[in-house]
This record gives structure tokens, C-alpha cells and sequence, in this order.
């Protein structure tokens, strides 16, 4: 195909992209965000990708934030309050999920 890029090698910046959604539980809470239309706390995200650990998911969230997928905003409240939201980018990528997900519910069982 003209202008086709299968053959191209990727490059750095999608070969990070799948190496940040290469992790597991990666994509669940990218979905889990994305199905949500504010900021998410801590518990709530955990209880949205059920079977995750306080400890892989505090991880997950940190490397999403550090890849620009994920946004942590921090308030000063009595308990603080830490919530995470998609970034535009990361908007983008579980937009790209979530259709991803429509066409596998359609193959059946490959």
C-alpha cells in the first residue's frame, strides 16, 4: 500500500506507548478512567479494575503519570485528596482502547 507504514520501523515515541501499555493491568485502568467523566481517587479506580493490588496499581498510576497518560492532582484538604484523570493524550490512547475492545467483542473466540 502506498504510504503504508507496516514495514517502518517505530518510532521512539510509539515504541514508549507500547511499552507503557504493555504492562499488565495497564489498559484496565486506562478503560476504568476513561469510562469515568471526572477524576478518579485511589479506591475507586482500585474498585472499578477489580482483583488489582494496592501496590501494582500505585505503580501503574506512577508510570502512566511519568509516560503523560495520567494526571495526578494533589488538594490540601483534611485528609488530602489525590485524584488522576486522563490526559488529552491519554484520552486519545483509551479512545483508541475502547474501540480496540468493540472489535474484539465482535471476533468470537479467535
Amino acid at each position: 500500500m502506498p504510504g503504508s507504514t507496516r514495514s517502518a520501523p517505530l518510532t521512539r515515541a510509539e515504541s514508549d506507548l507500547l511499552q507503557a501499555l504493555s504492562a499488565r493491568w495497564t489498559m484496565h485502568i486506562l478503560l476504568a478512567l476513561y469510562a469515568s467523566d471526572r477524576s478518579r481517587r485511589f479506591g475507586e479506580i482500585q474498585k472499578t479494575v477489580s482483583g488489582i493490588s494496592n501496590r501494582v496499581l500505585s505503580n501503574r498510576l506512577a508510570d502512566l503519570e511519568n509516560s503523560g497518560l495520567v494526571s495526578r492532582n494533589v488538594t490540601a484538604t483534611r485528609p488530602i485528596t489525590i485524584t488522576y484523570r486522563l490526559t488529552g493524550i491519554g484520552q486519545r490512547v483509551a479512545a483508541a482502547l475502547t474501540r480496540l475492545r468493540e472489535v474484539a467483542s465482535t471476533c468470537g473466540d479467535m
